[in-house]
């Protein structure tokens, strides 16, 4: 049976480093990721109306984020079984939960150096997720300041 992880993402390339080390620390296991960008809800009832995950994750998630992903896929094609990206969009730690529920996640891996940047409307939900009281596990790598997403590349490769 796979296990389902969760991995707080800010759409930059650099925060799928936390998704190779975490594949790297469980070894040779089935992996289901659950990729998690928090990001606050519009109050505008016209906007809730037309509110489009689908929509929102091709406006949000830029090509090099992609190709980022099919290296990992690649990569680990014995390992990453599936790869999904989902919004999350509570306040506290009850809405968390039942996210964490609702998409059957065994366990979070999140960064213990790099800082989530997300866009506008977006939120860190790393403290949500220490504050929960589930399982999670602090990913450790070495940051190298002023990398682009390009340069970030590289190190899906190491």
């Amino acid at each position: 049976m796979a296990k389902r992880i969760l991995i707080p993402i800010d759409f930059n390339v650099e925060s799928l480093i936390t998704l190779k080390k975490a594949i790297d620390n469980l070894g040779d296991v089935e992996i289901e990721a659950v990729l998690l960008y928090s990001e606050y809800l519009t109050e505008s009832i016209s906007e809730l109306l037309f509110y489009s995950p689908k929509e929102k994750k091709s406006k949000l998630i830029p090509a090099i984020f992609h190709e980022a992903l099919k290296i990992l896929k690649n990569r680990y094609e014995k390992n990453l079984v599936s790869v999904s990206v989902e919004f999350y969009h509570g306040y506290g730690r009850s809405a968390f939960k039942n996210f964490l529920e609702g998409n059957r996640i065994d366990i979070i891996f999140i960064p213990s150096e790099y800082k989530l940047i997300p866009a506008k409307n977006g939120f860190d939900p790393l403290p949500i997720i220490r504050k929960s009281q589930f399982p999670f596990q602090e990913v450790n790598w070495v940051r190298e300041q002023g990398l682009s997403n390009a340069e970030c590349l590289s190190h899906l490769f190491m």
